[in-house]
């Protein structure tokens, strides 16, 4: 009978295990799954390495078809909201914990519409409150993938094409209205950060393939929409049962490793609670591969023989 083979993707590994000072530090099961397993460098990031679970061909390009994926629109941009921030000579940009109520919504979106008429474009809300700018044909400009710059600084990152010098000053004219609107203003005296910039993605099309996975796991949006694309089962749970784990191909979105808390901490309860007990069960053949995926770093395949490798 065919056992199960299962991949496990955990983001926020990268930073830990690249530094070199932390490698005396780095928990006993998961030492033992990489020093054992074969190694493919990859420096995709975490939504890339979902989307090519998934799609018919890789997706090679600076952007991602977010707007495809959710909506089935291929005329539609993502408009995300950002905070941009001055580090000398460079501009970083940074998306996280950006919450916005119903109106304050409405309200951004009334502030910065009159800007896109010239272009043709008009804002609203997808079904998911990502907002998009709806077109009559999409510009011939390449955007790049929001998580792939949230942190970085922008340059590498602005739009490249033939419309290219056209949609980076509409991008500035945004910065300008955003940083005097009264819609910013309100923010501040509630005590929220400034929405001081947008970021354009989520162009193309989404051909997703017959997928593989027996089932699909994880607290994602974007691996839901996947896994509901290819109409493979889908748990929407982190949580980890290895008796759960039945024949066939699975894939186990684990929850990421936190930087700002005890990350030591973290690694060491995934190695305990989840890494110790898949050890285990390679190693006695209950299950006949493990594929350990960390976004931005590369992959680790153990396979049953592997794991009894005595180096």
């Amino acid at each position: 009978m065919a056992k199960a083979e299962l991949t496990i993707v955990l983001p926020g590994l990268a930073t830990i295990i690249e530094q070199q000072i932390n490698a005396t530090i780095i928990p006993p099961y998961l030492a033992k799954i990489m020093s054992h397993s074969r190694f493919a460098e990859d420096t995709r990031g975490l939504s890339r390495l979902l989307f090519n679970h998934f799609s018919e061909k890789p997706q090679t390009g600076s952007d991602l078809p977010l707007v495809h994926l959710e909506t089935g629109d291929t005329r539609c941009l993502r408009i995300d909201p950002c905070y941009l921030v001055a580090d000398r000579d460079r501009l970083l940009l940074f998306t996280d914990d950006i919450t916005l109520s119903r109106a304050d919504s409405e309200a951004f979106m009334t502030e910065i519409q009159p800007l896109f008429t010239d272009f043709g474009g008009e804002l609203r809300q997808s079904p998911d409150g990502h907002f998009l700018l709806q077109m009559e044909s999409l510009p011939e400009v390449n955007f790049s993938a929001l998580d792939e710059v949230s942190g970085k600084s922008v340059d590498a990152y602005l739009p490249k094409g033939n419309d290219r010098q056209d949609w980076i000053r509409l991008w500035n004219e945004v910065q300008m209205q955003l940083y005097g609107s009264e819609f910013n203003q309100t923010r501040v005296e509630n005590k929220q950060l400034a929405i001081n910039g947008i970021w354009f993605c989520g162009a193309g099309q989404c051909d997703v393939k017959e997928s593989p996975w027996e089932k699909v796991q994880g607290q994602s949006m974007l691996l839901k929409q996947l896994a509901n694309k290819s109409t493979t089962p889908f748990v929407e749970d982190c949580a980890f049962d290895l008796a759960s784990v039945s024949a066939g191909q699975h894939l186990w979105l684990a929850q990421g490793i936190n930087l700002d808390t005890d990350w030591l901490g973290q690694m060491q309860s995934f190695d305990e609670t989840v890494l110790k007990p898949l050890w285990q069960a390679c190693r006695s053949a209950k299950i006949a591969s493990i594929t350990l995926q960390i976004p931005e770093h590369g992959s680790y395949q153990l396979g049953i023989l592997d794991s009894w490798k005595f180096w």
